[in-house]
Formats: structure tokens, C-alpha cells, sequence
């Protein structure tokens, strides 16, 4: 196998894999069970998972990209049945063939750069940039705080901060204890861009951190100042009132 890195023309292959894999999860509970054994395995002790994963892979690949491939459905389908759907989602088709497995691994539609794509769970009213990291959900998370879900800044900075300092084993090792507090403070997570990042990080790690701990931060302040801005305006339109 190759260990160049993959085109940057795969994120729409991600996206269609996440979504493909997010389907089955919700419509088959043999099939997120299955998933569900890979979490923080490598890629010699997957076999349950071949069968669900292996047709979506590249012919060129390399092993972090591989083992990104059967992390990502893991930790898809690490959550309960019933949080793949929400009540205004359509009743779902009956299962027809594996696209992966007709299609040749191609993706039914190829979503321009500029196409913002909708989170795959929580705050669904919301839309999201198309490349949205691990730093600008455990932000939103932060930025939740203040309603019944939500995560405190000192956890998810630490946690942040523990994952950008890990090797890809290590990485492999505490995104899914991270991913469940993300999921519980009901935060969206971009789970191809992730995909795309667990590829690259054997030679990009260093740049992906930044880019997660910038994202982290610009969002979080921005929340903070606009925050500020609020309270500013209420205060001026209960001036005028007195």
C-alpha cells in the first residue's frame, strides 16, 4: 500500500461514507453492533468489520488512512439506536444494495468546495462550514454551557489539549472517550473531516493540532464577544427605558 497522502478530492468520498455508514447504524442494530467492536482495535483485529467497511477503501491507501476508515464507523456507531433519527426525519427506504459495493467505491454526488454541509447530529438547525474540526465542535460544546448541555472550558481545553499531543496510536486511543463527551454535551462533530485529519496526522500532526487548537479558540471568543455585545445592548435599551 502507498503512503502518500491521499488526494485532497476524497473529503466528498468521506462525506458519503459517513453518511452511508450513519444510515446503516440507524436502520440495522446487527450492523452498529459490529461497528461498534472497533473502537481503540487495530487494524489486525477488525474482522467483524470487514464486511461493512472494506468495500468504501481506496485502492491506494495507506495504513493511517485504512485504520481511519474503521475508527470513523466505530465511533459512529458508539451511541444508541434511536439518536440516528429524530422525529421529523421521513420514514427510512428499505435497504437495498451497498452503494459502496456497486458503485466502486465512488460517491453518489461530488459537493462543490464551497457547499456547506449540515452536522450529521445535534444543534441541527445550525450549518456548518465544510471543513469543520475536532477544536470548533469541542468549542460549540463550550458555548453550549450555558443551556443543560454543554461542556466546561478547563475539560474540554485539557482534552483538546491531550489529543493534539498524542501519536496516531495514542490518538486512536482517546478519540473515542472524547467523541462520547462531545455526543453527550449534544455537539455535532464533522466525522469526515475527522476521517481526513486521522489520514493526514502521521504527517501533518503538527499543523492539525494548530489548526484544532485555532479553532477552538477563535470560536470560543467570538462567542464571548458577541456575548459581550448582547449584554451591552440590554443594558443601553434599559437605559433608554429609564
Amino acid at each position: 500500500m502507498t503512503t502518500t497522502a491521499p488526494p485532497a478530492t476524497r473529503l466528498p468520498l468521506y462525506r458519503k461514507y459517513v453518511e452511508e455508514i450513519t444510515a446503516r447504524c440507524g436502520a440495522d442494530p446487527g450492523v452498529r453492533v459490529a461497528l461498534r467492536k472497533g473502537l481503540r482495535r487495530g487494524l489486525d483485529d477488525v474482522g467483524p468489520l470487514h464486511r461493512i467497511v472494506a468495500p468504501w477503501l481506496p485502492e491506494e491507501r495507506g495504513e493511517a488512512e485504512e485504520r481511519a476508515f474503521y475508527a470513523v464507523a466505530a465511533l459512529i456507531a458508539d451511541r444508541p439506536r434511536h439518536s440516528f433519527t429524530t422525529p421529523d426525519d421521513e420514514t427510512p427506504e428499505p435497504d437495498g444494495p451497498d452503494l459502496a459495493a456497486t458503485t466502486g467505491n465512488e460517491p453518489k454526488t461530488s459537493p462543490t468546495a464551497d457547499e456547506e454541509a449540515a452536522p450529521a447530529q445535534g444543534q441541527k438547525g445550525l450549518r456548518r462550514a465544510r471543513r469543520d474540526s475536532l477544536g470548533a465542535s469541542f468549542a460549540r460544546a463550550v458555548v453550549a454551557q450555558g443551556g443543560q448541555a454543554g461542556v466546561r472550558q478547563d475539560t474540554a481545553e485539557a482534552r483538546l489539549n491531550l489529543l493534539t499531543r498524542q501519536s496516531l496510536e495514542g490518538l486512536h486511543r482517546h478519540l473515542p472517550g472524547s467523541v462520547r463527551l462531545l455526543r453527550n454535551a449534544d455537539t455535532d462533530i464533522d466525522f469526515a473531516v475527522l476521517l481526513a485529519d486521522l489520514t493526514d496526522w502521521p504527517r501533518n500532526s503538527k499543523a492539525i493540532s494548530r489548526h484544532w487548537l485555532q479553532d477552538f479558540y477563535r470560536i470560543r471568543n467570538s462567542a464571548l464577544e458577541a456575548a459581550a455585545r448582547r449584554h451591552d445592548s440590554e443594558d443601553d435599551e434599559t437605559g433608554d427605558a429609564n
